[in-house]
């Protein structure tokens, strides 16, 4: 069978792991929105962690002492954790002492959460307005499609939970907040050639990373950012020789001309990445290169952990960014990355699988993060090393009541994790829920343990966005278009102060 020009272009197209949308790429070319920003001269990045599935934090943090410890053993007597092997924390704040826990396979978290590098928002998910029971209830401003994997990872992902009903424009329905963030922080970075992208993606979610205006690098778990090779050189040679042809055709065709275009662009951006990556590389202590790809090592038996080479590869790339163009380096001062990690869908077995996954992020946040420690005091950023700021997402937490497969079911509102030296550490943040499902718990859905969200998703996303210097009412509202209106909402209605504030203060000031 023969192949055309045409549908040869439309088939390599999918072998570049770039883009989001091959399409879009000349939009990359164009002016972001200006903005008015502030904070660290230094590089800051935001990364992103998305467990993909849903990942039940009940069984992440644990409440230790009287009824709601006892309401949580009663509603897991399989899935919950013992008493005994919690591992004991003691949030600042807390009126009580050893009043929780976290999940036994999370040793190097808990030394984090303790050390005030690491801190948890509880209870925390899409919301269009605050909502009560009642207005679950009468069905009033519900997110849309609840307790659907898909529906709700984008609603994490683009911090619109009423996609359909929302006023907000047709290109801002199909971006994420990350990506509208990288519009704005985009005047940060405009002055360094090339036109490098804000945001990069080695998995999770990857509507997060879609702007309005900036589109993300969309690059292998690896790091790879080229065409796929088979392994057969000769087959190789001929494909990228194809490749140069095609990029080489300049004719009236309109879609060839369109993706000679993408090809070229992409081409000298895979150059100049890979070129920089390698160069920024060797500006940190040959002692510090070498610490950080030991903690990165894969653990012995543990051959099909992913999380921590896509963690490594951000490493890789944020020391790129933050060392100076003209030491080799990009010279951006702000980035959002992107990781994802799945298996969390725990319908069945979660005694069993759930702990391995945890032990799997333990490892993987605990190496990134001392990375981090260790470029801090690396002398080749002098007195602005990179900052980093670690957050997870996922679909939605899990009953707190367990199923009978030994797993527990789609649910709502959960605990969320961000880590970093610039996190307001040992602390947790939002609204623990109570654990009584014994009657009409105003908290949940229903007696199966569905915790409304105490804090939304644009509250913690806006949170971070402002951490990287996105300070201005009208870029919050931007990247954030149903924040001001929920903040209204929770004053005119009197909820609790915690729903009146369009952010958390998790972030330590600068």
């Amino acid at each position: 069978m023969t192949t055309n020009r045409r549908q040869f272009l439309r088939g390599a197209t999918s072998s570049l792991g770039f883009l989001a949308a091959a399409a879009a790429m000349p939009r990359w070319m164009g002016n972001a929105h200006a903005a008015t920003l502030g904070g660290y001269a230094g590089s800051r990045v935001a990364v992103c962690v998305f467990l993909l599935g849903g990942n039940d934090s009940n069984n992440v943090l644990v409440p230790r002492l009287g009824a709601q410890n006892a309401n949580y053993l009663a509603a897991r007597p399989n899935v919950g954790i013992p008493l005994g092997d919690l591992l004991i924390i003691n949030p600042t704040g807390q009126a009580q002492t050893n009043a929780y826990g976290l999940h036994p396979s999370l040793t190097k978290v808990r030394d984090h959460f303790n050390a005030g590098r690491a801190a948890f928002v509880c209870n925390v998910g899409p919301l269009v307005k605050p909502l009560t029971k009642a207005d679950y209830t009468a069905s009033l401003n519900l997110p849309e499609n609840l307790f659907s994997h898909s529906d709700q990872q984008d609603a994490w992902a683009s911090a619109l939970a009423n996609p359909t009903t929302s006023t907000v424009t047709s290109d801002i329905k199909v971006t994420g907040w990350g990506g509208r963030a990288a519009d704005k922080l985009h005047i940060l970075n405009s002055s360094t050639p090339p036109d490098y992208p804000e945001v990069t993606s080695f998995g999770g979610k990857p509507r997060f990373t879609v702007g309005a205006e900036r589109k993300p690098l969309m690059v292998a778990s690896d790091g790879t950012l080229a065409f796929r090779a088979v392994g057969d050189a000769p087959f190789d040679a001929l494909q990228q020789q194809a490749l140069r042809d095609v990029m080489a055709i300049q004719d009236s065709v309109a879609l060839e001309g369109s993706y000679a275009g993408v090809f070229s662009t992409a081409e000298t951006f895979a150059t100049a990445r890979a070129a920089a990556r390698d160069a920024a590389w060797t500006r940190i202590a040959a002692g510090t290169r070498a610490s950080i790809e030991t903690l990165f090592a894969t653990p012995v038996g543990k051959d099909r952990w992913t999380l921590h080479t896509q963690l490594y590869q951000v490493v890789r790339d944020l020391v790129a960014g933050a060392i100076p163009a003209a030491t080799g380096g990009l010279g951006l001062k702000r980035q959002v990355f992107s990781v994802g990690f799945g298996g969390f869908d725990t319908h069945q077995n979660q005694d069993v699988d759930q702990p391995e996954l945890l032990a799997q992020l333990d490892f993987a946040l605990d190496a990134f993060q001392q990375a981090m420690n260790l470029l801090e005091t690396d002398p080749a950023f002098g007195a602005n090393a990179p900052q980093s700021t670690l957050f997870t997402m996922s679909d939605f937490s899990r009953t707190l009541q367990e199923n009978v497969e030994r797993g527990t079911d789609h649910a709502w509102g959960g605990h969320a994790l961000v880590m970093g030296n610039r996190v307001a550490g040992n602390k947790l943040y939002g609204a623990f829920p109570s654990m009584d499902l014994s009657g009409s718990l105003d908290g949940s859905t229903d007696d199966k343990g569905r915790w409304i969200p105490a804090v939304t998703v644009e509250q913690y996303g806006y949170t971070l966005a402002a951490w990287l210097g996105l300070n201005t009412a009208e870029d919050r509202d931007y990247v954030f278009p149903n924040l001001a209106g929920y903040v209204q909402d929770a004053i005119a209605r009197n909820f609790p102060a915690l729903a009146q504030r369009h952010k958390l203060s998790f972030m330590l000031a600068d």
